[in-house]
């Protein structure tokens, strides 16, 4: 896996972002590269396609410097992590990226984002996401502004299926791990 700028693999469904509860999945297994080994190692309900070309970007965000050391203050003991996996359309991605280019300034300044991450793999058509958020209230304004709102409403058109998921984590799990984010994602029931 390469690393890549976050906001130009922010492709990934921040169109989604987290609209499901916390601990509303369980684990599943992974083989430690980054991609999982079960009969839908997306996440999205497609048949199964190993990404091993996810290119995934730095972990980083307001709460989250890697050059400073990782997190930064305030520190907590939990906090809320979330995951998206989306099927893109191929005649759709680019559309997809501009419309989702319109929520990053939204999303990098929510002051309750702890750091986010995006992953894609062409292989697979798929784009991922995985952010971390001081808690539910955090996350729920950025799924509830504007910009966001207008891109929930095109995911269909963007996608065939996806999957959203949230849980949560303690300081000790940050940076949050990519094997733990598609686990997650497969573990969870599609979202559409």
């Amino acid at each position: 896996m390469s690393i890549r700028n976050p906001l130009r693999l922010i492709t990934l469904g921040l169109a989604l972002a987290a609209c499901s509860e916390p601990g509303s999945d369980s684990d599943a297994g992974s083989d430690g590269s980054g991609t999982t080994q079960a009969d839908d190692s997306t996440g999205t309900g497609a048949a199964a396609c190993v990404e091993d070309d996810l290119d995934v970007s730095e972990f980083a965000g307001p709460g989250y410097d890697p050059a400073q050391g990782g997190l930064l203050e305030p520190l907590q003991d939990k906090y809320l992590a979330s995951t998206t996996v989306l099927a893109l359309r191929p005649e759709t991605v680019e559309e997809f990226r501009a419309t989702v280019g319109a929520m990053i300034p939204v999303l990098t300044q929510n002051p309750g984002l702890v750091g986010f991450s995006t992953g894609s793999s062409a292989k697979c058509g798929t784009a991922r996401t995985m952010a971390v958020w001081r808690d539910q209230t955090a996350m729920m304004n950025f799924v509830a502004s504007d910009e966001h709102v207008a891109g929930m409403q095109r995911t269909q058109e963007f996608s065939t299926t996806g999957t959203v998921t949230s849980w949560e984590v303690t300081r000790a799990e940050l940076p949050l791990a990519w094997d733990t984010a598609i686990a997650k994602a497969t573990a969870a029931t599609p979202s559409y």
